[in-house]
């Protein structure tokens, strides 16, 4: 057995760390009461580090997923702020462009064309639309700006490219060709009149043709190309009527309706025809009033419907597509339907931004949770915004000069296909369908977020009882070391004292 030897030092040579270890634990504690942490790593927490590492890689998990729905948030409310500005504008002009409303002007513009003109510029300062550098509206390139500004999309760029009042331009003389649609009259015989179209994409299509009482026959053929005859068996009677159906280039339908009226008696030669002293002579009279009819059509509806044509063409255009244009010139005598061939070099294309197959608002994504991804983008070239776009332009690139005595007639006519254009009526798309899809993802993040901050809650709890300490705790500790620390310190000291002597 060892005989622990008794006298100065002996004790220190017993214990020589027991000081410093004490001292250590004691800071330790400190420490702790001041953090509130029970350790400075993982590998102090003991058994309980992996329950540790574990809450904080979740909790790590949940800060991620709500970083990232902060952040989309802020860019679904402005995109959905911007998408129901646009539905607003688009009412708005809807209910400006009446019937009714047209005001002869200096200018050929009416107060509603002008403001459209604003609604266009909006339009496109919404879709422009960025936060920190990223555009909402051009899908998976958002570091490109969407759209073309307002004077290069109706002007040009001025170096070569055309804008869609040239392109408005181009197809109104393609469709009016001949000033009668591209329809031609004929009279094979003395008393029957013949219309055919030119067999073209463009202009008028003859769809029917229907006469009232016994002596006028009237004969429509759907070949190609198609036609119409009337023949006059006998001499009608005033108030008798031929009717002419035509199809414009925007599939919508126009009835020409040509009335007899009684020799000598005044009346529109195009909406009658005056009954001549012979058939052949009323046959004369009728050619004529069918030709005046498809020069007034020409003039009203028919600018009206091709302007719908090319600004629906323009507007489909985009970086991989460019816009469809009238070949030409002779714009008037062309055959060949719209192309885009070579118009990337001729034509402002509107659109700069991501114009990919999938869904717009697939083009930004954003996880939300382990197995939930919620899509949050859009395109400035969605169906609905194209639609406004185009009848914005279309209200303010038509002029109806106040000394035009048709000018009236053919507001009228833009005026009814804009107003039901931005219906957004039958398959095509509405803006509330975009407000909607975003307002489904902006409730979706919402549930998401409040469900993250509960388990985030919880998670945080659980974690505090494994890493974190109480003061009362941590003050009991230190008041029990202290306590032991004084005692070993006065031992110490009467040890150190001691001597033979003393022991004696």
């Amino acid at each position: 057995m060892t005989i622990t030897s008794y006298g100065t030092g002996a004790y220190r040579a017993a214990k020589p760390n027991e000081f410093v270890s004490t001292r250590a634990r004691f800071d330790d504690l400190q420490r702790q009461l001041d953090t509130k942490q029970r350790s400075t790593s993982y590998g102090d927490l003991g058994i309980d580090r992996r329950l540790s590492l574990d809450l904080n890689g979740k909790v790590a998990q949940i800060d991620s997923w709500l970083s990232g729905i902060e952040l989309t948030n802020v860019n679904l409310k402005l995109s959905s702020q911007s998408v129901e500005t646009f539905a607003k504008i688009a009412a708005e002009a809807r209910n400006d462009m009446r019937s009714n409303s047209y005001v002869p002007t200096a200018g050929g513009r009416s107060a509603p064309q002008v403001l459209a003109e604003e609604k266009l510029k909006q339009t496109l300062d919404l879709l422009n639309t960025s936060v920190n550098g990223r555009y909402l509206f051009s899908g998976k390139t958002s570091d490109t700006q969407p759209t073309a500004s307002f004077d290069e999309i109706m002007n040009g760029d001025g170096a070569g490219k055309v804008g869609l009042r040239q392109l408005i331009e181009e197809r109104r003389l393609a469709d009016v060709g001949n000033g009668r649609g591209r329809l031609t009259t004929d009279m094979p015989t003395t008393t029957s009149v013949t219309v055919t179209d030119q067999n073209s994409v463009y202009g008028f299509k003859l769809s029917g043709a229907m006469a009232s009482g016994t002596a006028l026959v009237a004969t429509y053929s759907n070949g190609a190309p198609s036609n119409l005859a009337v023949d006059v068996t006998a001499q009608p009677q005033p108030g008798d009527t031929v009717k002419l159906k035509l199809t414009l280039p925007d599939g919508t339908q126009e009835e020409v309706v040509l009335t007899a009226r009684a020799a000598g008696t005044d009346g529109a030669a195009a909406d009658t025809f005056e009954i001549g002293a012979t058939p052949a002579d009323t046959a004369g009279a009728l050619r004529v009033s069918i030709e005046r009819a498809l020069e007034r059509e020409a003039k009203t509806t028919l600018p009206a419907a091709s302007a719908q044509m090319a600004a629906a063409d323009f507007f489909a255009g985009s970086t991989s597509a460019p816009p469809k244009r009238v070949p030409g010139p002779d714009f008037a005598t062309t055959v060949t339907p719209p192309s885009n061939a070579g118009t990337d070099l001729t034509t402002v294309t509107w659109y700069r931004g991501d114009d990919g197959n999938d869904p717009a608002r697939n083009t930004a994504t954003v996880q939300i949770d382990q197995g939930q991804v919620v899509g949050t983008g859009a395109r400035a070239n969605e169906q609905a915004f194209r639609v406004g776009l185009a009848q914005f332009a279309i209200m303010a690139v038509s002029t109806f000069p106040a000394s035009d005595p048709e000018a009236q007639a053919g507001y009228d006519a833009m005026a009814a296909r804009v107003g039901e254009k931005l219906g957004f009526g039958g398959a095509t798309q509405k803006p509330a369908e975009i407000i909607t899809e975003l307002g489904t993802a902006q409730n979706a993040l919402a549930s998401a977020k409040e469900r993250h901050q509960s388990t985030k809650g919880y998670l945080q709890t659980t974690l505090s009882g494994v890493e974190n300490v109480t003061t009362e705790e941590v003050a009991t500790q230190i008041l029990s070391l202290q306590t032991q620390l004084q005692a070993s310190y006065q031992v110490t000291s009467m040890l150190s004292k001691l001597s033979l002597t003393n022991y004696l």
